[in-house]
């Protein structure tokens, strides 16, 4: 690259000769210092500003061995080319970057570093007119103060620095306005150093001269999720190796950087408002999004819904899960995702939001907007974590579907409550084990909980009161009344927070998240292309030889099928007996044979006159898949196919075209061949081709590569290239002016503010957790005391009595409770 671009510099032989006033600069010099004369600069009725970079303040180091002069004189005799590629006074760029990366080329060749010394811009204007780029061991020369009082309170990292040797080397670019050139207008060669050897040039500070391709390779490959050291190594095999890359690790993760600090010093949410408009236009208008601002005019809610999850939501809508912990964005907004399982039990989306709190009034922003999204359909069944703001947001927008809580996270809560409990009493955590969640029926529960109230004293204990009085939510005997899908807890939802980490992190702003999520998105639809066509072109492998076996490998998909495989192969321990007959029903009981008879379970089934089953399990009820016990029945009265009344619809092979084919083309985002990363790409697979062909012999590689250095002149000069491209912002204008939001303009729309977290306090939590090391001490000092009254010691034990332990244990118990009940109101007081 760089050999192209010096066979494209001119030198003139005369310098263009300055007609405008000169500037001086004074050099910061030792006492020889000289008033050098710079250049003519265009004033375009502009003042000119100066802009001084300093280069640091460095210890100077003596210096000696070879310089400049004698580097020069060896070079002369072996190289020609050297002096027809050195900068010279009248040198013509095109541009700033190409006169910086001719003189930084120069530097690595000769043996020096080159840096930015100062820059000139235009007062009104701000465009740089001027820029004089010098040696790297040039500069003033600062000794480090000795004085360590006075240094004591600066803060720098103690770094190894580069000697200066006051070097003048220099090299000064100016703009031509008229010409429309960058002119060199005075060039100083000489070093007062040794320069470095061309084996130790690979060890110089990098150039960093990152093209505006290579840059945007590095944003598609971090938008990939690949890192700034993976993506030097991706660079590495493209370019030949580390070495001839140009840039550093850092270098990469500063491109990074700068391109997040663009967009968030730009609005951040204007660009991710632009993004939602162009995906409705871009899909004609299916693509749902709505913004939800404060008084400020600032994003406090926004939501997007792609027109595949829609159609995604029309046949797999019956169970949706809701879940607010994720907040890997820049604004530590709560992300909510509406999820829930296709025909293969594979996670879907049914939508995004982004919300700033969670209050009752964000959730009833979120579910009535969803709600709109969806045609006003509500779901049969969501399941959520038990929290008041949410519980009170669905009762009102969605009052006829079922709300259950997660059984997971009620669990994780019991260890916590009924920690006293399970420390005194052993046989405490079977009893509740057994009564929540085996109880076959709602009065067979009923009839634990107050054996189990009356058992161990618990009249009083007000968090499992509260928890009774939400059992229809929680408890698996009454949740398995609905239709879950055989979902019981958020972890789906959690599942996709996971998923979701390979596309978004801390650092990531609006634009970019709903970007990402749209990738996300793309993912899971070809993952549920993939499983459909393994469904349809891939046999099952069968366990047994049985007719209802083969039967329900035509008609489920591949995952459901290995459900039901499951099923068929446990219900070979069951028997199925017929208790009672009547015209209207049959009454049946399945047990286990395997089980003694005093540890049976005995499952009753009831079959009416028009062939209906149903099952005390609830299992195909619940999860729309049968139970090992119906199976087992079918098997008995000698069923060959499964019932169509027994077959749900939703796990079928044709589950997706229930309402109608799932689409999965995706809305197009921006215009391919826009992008200049795009049209490079396309360019490389092209020329790929021709390679392989102009390969195969000799006479085909001259004629290929004449072509090129034939067409590369005109290339380079192409015309009406600049036509084109005002076309091009003419039309981009016009799609601008003619775009508007169906609702609302957000044409001053900033950006959201930092969400609050929700829940303790750091300093509560760590209250609580030294609470719970106490406590865990003291329950081994509780299991010691048991295990030495168990062994009859007649030694005295040293420490504390049982007695004190069992206070000291109820003591931490009751600063626990006390905890609990201050966040109780506090959360009271909030809602």
């Amino acid at each position: 690259m760089a050999s192209f671009i010096f066979s494209k510099l001119t030198s003139p032989s005369k310098p263009i000769t300055p007609s405008k006033p000169r500037i001086e600069i004074e050099e910061e010099n030792d006492s020889d210092a000289k008033k050098t004369p710079i250049v003519n600069v265009d004033d375009n009725d502009d003042d000119v500003e100066e802009v001084v970079e300093e280069v640091g303040d460095d210890d100077v180091e003596e210096v000696g061995g070879e310089c400049f002069d004698d580097f020069c004189d060896k070079q002369n005799s072996k190289d020609d080319d050297l002096n027809e590629s050195c900068p010279c006074v009248g040198q013509l760029f095109d541009s700033l970057d190409e006169a910086e990366m001719f003189y930084r080329d120069y530097g690595r060749r000769v043996g020096f570093e080159m840096i930015i010394r100062t820059t000139h811009r235009r007062v009104k204007s701000k465009r740089i007119c001027l820029r004089l780029y010098i040696c790297r061991k040039g500069g003033r020369i600062v000794t480090k103060s000795l004085d360590e009082e006075k240094d004591v309170h600066k803060k720098k990292r103690n770094m190894d620095s580069i000697g200066r040797t006051h070097c003048l080397a220099r090299m000064y670019a100016v703009h031509r306005e008229k010409l429309k050139k960058w002119e060199v207008t005075s060039v100083y060669l000489k070093h007062n150093h040794t320069m470095i050897s061309k084996d130790e040039v690979l060890f110089m500070q990098r150039p960093r001269n990152i093209t505006p391709v290579i840059r945007q390779l590095i944003i598609t490959l971090n938008k990939s999720g690949i890192g700034p050291s993976k993506t030097l190594n991706v660079l590495g095999e493209l370019t030949g190796g580390l070495e001839n890359i140009g840039f550093g690790n850092q270098d990469v993760r500063n491109v990074l950087r700068d391109i997040r600090h663009y967009v968030f010093d730009s609005s951040d949410a204007l660009e991710g408002l632009a993004l939602l408009r162009e995906l409705k236009r871009n899909s004609q208008g299916e693509f749902f999004y709505k913004v939800d601002v404060d008084e400020e005019n600032r994003v406090r809610a926004m939501m997007w819904v792609d027109p595949r999850s829609v159609n995604a939501y029309k046949n797999f809508g019956d169970v949706v899960v809701f879940d607010s912990t994720y907040r890997t964005n820049r604004y530590c907004m709560p992300f909510v995702p509406f999820t829930g399982v296709n025909h293969h039990y594979q996670s879907i989306l049914f939508g995004f939001v982004l919300i700033r709190d969670e209050t009752e009034e964000s959730y009833l922003w979120v579910f009535k907007s969803w709600l709109e999204a969806m045609g006003n359909v509500a779901p049969q069944t969501i399941i959520t974590d038990q929290d008041i703001a949410i519980g009170n947001a669905i009762a009102e927008v969605l009052p006829n579907t079922s709300h259950l809580y997660c059984t997971w996270h009620i669990g994780t809560k019991f260890g916590e409550k009924l920690s006293h409990l399970y420390a005194n009493h052993d046989h405490f955590k079977e009893d509740f084990n057994s009564c929540i969640y085996k109880s076959l029926t709602v009065a067979q529960f009923k009839d634990r909980w107050e054996a189990l109230v009356e058992k161990y004293d618990l009249m009083n204990h007000s968090w499992l009161q509260d928890m009774y009085s939400v059992r229809h939510k929680w408890v698996c005997v009454y949740t398995k009344l609905h239709f879950t899908t055989g979902m019981t807890t958020t972890s789906r939802s959690e599942s996709m927070n996971s998923f979701f980490d390979e596309f978004v992190n801390a650092s990531t702003g609006l634009k970019e998240f709903i970007e990402n999520s749209q990738k996300a998105l793309e993912k899971q639809y070809l993952r549920e292309r993939e499983a459909d066509y393994e469904t349809k072109n891939k046999e099952r492998s069968k366990i047994t030889s049985s007719s209802s076996e083969s039967h329900a490998a035509s008609i489920y998909t591949k995952e459901m099928f290995r459900r039901f495989q499951h099923e068929l192969k446990e219900s070979g321990a069951y028997v199925v007996i017929e208790r009672e007959r009547n015209p209207i029903y049959k009454h049946y009981e399945s047990y286990k044979t395997t089980v003694q008879e005093e540890y049976r379970k005995h499952y009753v089934l009831f079959v009416t006159e028009n062939g209906n089953l149903t099952c005390v399990c609830r299992k195909f009820e619940s999860s729309g898949m049968l139970c090992r016990h119906i199976i087992r029945y079918l098997y008995k009265m000698q069923w060959s196919e499964i019932p169509q009344q027994c077959i749900t619809l939703r796990w079928t092979i044709e589950g997706n075209k229930r309402v109608g084919a799932l689409q999965h083309k995706r809305p197009k985002i921006g215009n391919f061949l826009e992008s200049q990363p795009a049209r490079y790409s396309t360019l490389c697979k092209a020329f790929q081709d021709l390679a392989a062909r102009g390969s195969c012999s000799i006479a085909r590689y001259n004629y290929l590569m004449s072509v090129i250095e034939k067409e590369s002149n005109f290339i380079e000069n192409f015309p009406n290239e600049s036509g084109e491209k005002r076309a091009r912002e003419e039309e981009d204008d016009a799609h601008e002016v003619g775009d508007d939001d169906d609702d609302e303009n957000f044409n001053d729309l900033r950006n959201p503010i930092l969400s609050q977290t929700k829940g303790r306090k750091k300093e509560r939590v760590k209250k609580v957790k030294r609470l719970f090391a106490e406590m865990d001490v003291c329950l081994k000092e509780l299991e010691e005391e048991k295990e030495a009254e168990a062994e009859e010691e007649e030694e005295e034990e040293e420490g504390h009595t049982r007695e004190e332990l069992v206070a000291i244990f109820e003591n931490y118990i009751k600063e626990l409770q006390e905890l609990d009940e201050e966040e109780d109101e506090e959360e009271k007081k909030k809602m």
